[in-house]
């Protein structure tokens, strides 16, 4: 199943959310001149579009999600 949702994470957390899920299509939507690239060691969570694939059992998903909140959902 696939899902569009928007992702509240920090730079390390998006990357790290790539890295080990299932995402298919990931896409910053904060304001691209301010930050204009990652910085792993900032603390600013930013809003990412993110299209996921995920099994069934979870369900569709809708909205927006935290990180935590949505590792929680995912496990």
């Amino acid at each position: 199943m696939e899902s569009k949702i928007t992702l509240k994470a920090t730079d390390r957390q998006a990357q790290h959310f790539f890295d080990n899920y299932h995402v298919k299509m990931m896409e910053f939507s904060g304001d691209k001149e301010l930050y204009p690239e990652m910085d792993m060691n900032s603390k600013v969570v930013y809003p990412w579009r993110v299209v996921l694939r995920h099994s069934d059992e979870v369900g569709r998903l809708t909205g927006t999600f935290t990180y935590n909140d949505l590792l929680g959902r995912l496990s």
